[in-house]
């Protein structure tokens, strides 16, 4: 991007771990209140493997708990976007590691936790609303990777100019079949 224009400047962002865990907390809260009678029902295992490892994580919040939550959602929004209004757009990983074997969540409770914790950014920013993008820059043993572009509140515009700006410099990726790669 620096080519192109943008100053690019190494810095600490507001946190990923605690919104993650907020955000977990209340889908587990609301999918107790109105899903696990279809998980049951449905009897998938895979589902219920990972229902189990999310009850596991997440302990049942009181009303109280679930307001804090809230409340803290607001606290950290503010603190990011305060941040995205010095640096208008984040890139950092789409996951901390790269794609991961399909399945390999409900490997096994060790697998989950270390899955989980790999897709912090994935699971903690939706609780604040902000748009996010991945862009993809190469590839690793014929597996996708690249960036995710992070912005403020309705601010996708510079997003897609910032994305648009890496694609260009990156390496042409071809679709892939997946039952043939």
């Amino acid at each position: 991007l620096t080519d192109a224009g943008w100053e690019i400047v190494e810095t600490d962002c507001p946190p990923f771990r605690e919104p993650a865990r907020l955000q977990a907390q209340l889908w587990l809260a609301e999918f107790r209140r109105t899903g696990a009678k279809t998980l049951v029902e449905e009897a998938d295992p895979d589902a219920t493997f990972v229902y189990a490892q999310m009850e596991r994580l997440c302990p049942a919040p009181d009303l109280d708990a679930v307001l804090d939550a809230l409340q803290s959602r607001a606290t950290l929004l503010r603190q990011w976007e305060l941040f995205l209004q010095q640096y208008p757009v984040l890139i950092c990983p789409v996951s901390a590691e790269v794609p991961f074997p399909d399945l390999d969540d409900v490997r096994s409770p060790q697998s989950f936790e270390r899955i989980m914790e790999a897709q912090l950014t994935q699971v903690g920013l939706p609780l604040m609303g902000l748009p996010g993008l991945s862009v993809c820059t190469d590839r690793s043993d014929n597996v996708p990777c690249g960036a995710q572009l992070i912005g403020g509140r309705y601010r996708e515009d510079v997003l897609l100019a910032a994305a648009e700006e890496i694609e260009a410099r990156s390496p042409r990726i071809e679709v892939v079949d997946p039952s043939t790669s």
